[in-house]
């Protein structure tokens, strides 16, 4: 019952002993009046439909502003037609509404609406609930069916271009064993195992050791991406930080173009990917559930990168930029063929010139992605 079901079943029952030990009549017919209005409302909300209800969210994974559909299907199970239902449901914290059509006995039901989308993360959709309520509020039942759901709604993936790729800074360069197997640069020796190429087969060491020895060959020219973000809240507000966000699953899809391994990397340490990683599915999980974050530094992650095997790019994706980072982020150059630094700021900004950097600045992640298109990947 309801606090005003409580509160009318209450001086119902006064209103009915009074009468009655004060010899009231008509109080006693109004407090029974009361007693029996309410437990009217009670057989009322308890008489629940007898329904089937199964629901499916399409697609569970979706990006930020595209559509999500829950499609519920639904048997009428009770003898007698069931009157429109409203039914709802929570995504996070958000009320979902949808009303059921009517159903005679046995009819089967399909009814969609659209799930809100405009926020990325992870959100839990609650069971599927039928509220029932009297017509004068004195009782409300709930019905719930169904079992809870999750939907992941990822950032927004921009159209980039991916950086032109060429021939590394020295073919016979640094190599290892994540290196892309081939035929350019002689890695090392090793033991044959099955599939191999037969004519990789080193013949003098395959004597030597009495076992088939073959020259494991890398190339190193295969183009590998480093993408570091930054989460420093200080640097953004809430707006630029998901603008931030979806630049850096933009930049993740388009280096990952052509099976190209990416590495993510975020200033509170964390790592993800890596040379011989070319599914961008887990890094653009991950950017997900990313918050702001006061841990760690931009600085600190610039020094680990300093003593790294380095490669073909390193794109730095920050909010206001601190110009006493960039002497550091250009000494990478020692490590990257190149070297970006994207910037997304509410408020336009003069763009500074370092030696060695290319830095691009815009106002929103479209800006840049322009910028971005039309200046750098060219």
């Amino acid at each position: 019952m309801t606090r005003l079901g409580i509160g009318a079943a209450v001086v119902g029952l006064a209103l009915a002993l009074g009468g009655w030990l004060a010899g009231w009549p008509s109080v006693v017919v109004l407090g029974a009046g009361m007693v029996v209005l309410v437990a009217g409302s009670i057989v009322y909300v308890v008489r629940r439909p007898r329904l089937a209800l199964d629901r499916a969210v399409e697609p569970p994974r979706v990006e930020k502003g595209l559509p999500a559909i829950a499609v519920v299907h639904v048997t009428n199970l009770s003898r007698r037609t069931v009157a429109p239902v409203v039914i709802e449901q929570r995504l996070g914290d958000t009320p979902i509404r949808a009303l059921l059509p009517r159903l005679r006995r046995g009819e089967q039901g399909l009814r969609t609406y659209r799930l809100p989308t405009s926020q990325r993360g992870v959100y839990n959709i609650g069971p599927v609930e039928i509220p029932r309520a009297d017509p004068f509020g004195l009782c409300r039942t709930v019905q719930r069916m169904g079992s809870p759901q999750r939907i992941a709604v990822h950032p927004r993936l921009l159209r980039m271009h991916p950086l032109p790729t060429g021939i590394s800074r020295n073919l016979e360069g640094p190599s290892s064993d994540a290196s892309p197997q081939g035929t350019v640069t002689f890695h090392r020796i090793r033991e044959y195992v099955v599939g191999d190429d037969l004519r990789a087969v080193h013949w003098p060491s395959t004597a030597r050791a009495g076992k088939l020895i073959v020259r494991h060959n890398v190339d190193t020219a295969q183009a590998y991406t480093v993408i570091l973000t930054d989460l420093d809240p200080d640097r953004y507000s809430a707006e630029t930080f998901e603008e931030a966000i979806d630049v850096t699953a933009s930049l993740i899809v388009s280096m990952a173009a052509g099976k190209a391994p990416v590495q993510l990397r975020v200033t509170n340490g964390d790592r993800l990917g890596g040379p011989s990683h070319r599914d961008p599915t887990p890094l653009i999980d991950y950017l997900t559930e990313l918050q702001p974050d006061p841990g760690g530094s931009l600085d600190a992650q610039l020094v680990l990168l300093r003593r790294d095997r380095g490669g073909t790019a390193l794109v730095v994706v920050t909010g206001r930029l601190d110009p006493d980072s960039l002497p550091m982020i250009a000494a990478l150059r020692r490590r990257f063929d190149r070297v970006i630094v994207t910037s997304i700021v509410s408020r336009p900004m003069r763009v500074p010139v370092h030696p060695g950097l290319t830095i691009v600045a815009a106002g929103s992640a479209d800006e840049l992605v322009q910028a971005w298109n039309t200046g750098v990947a060219r």
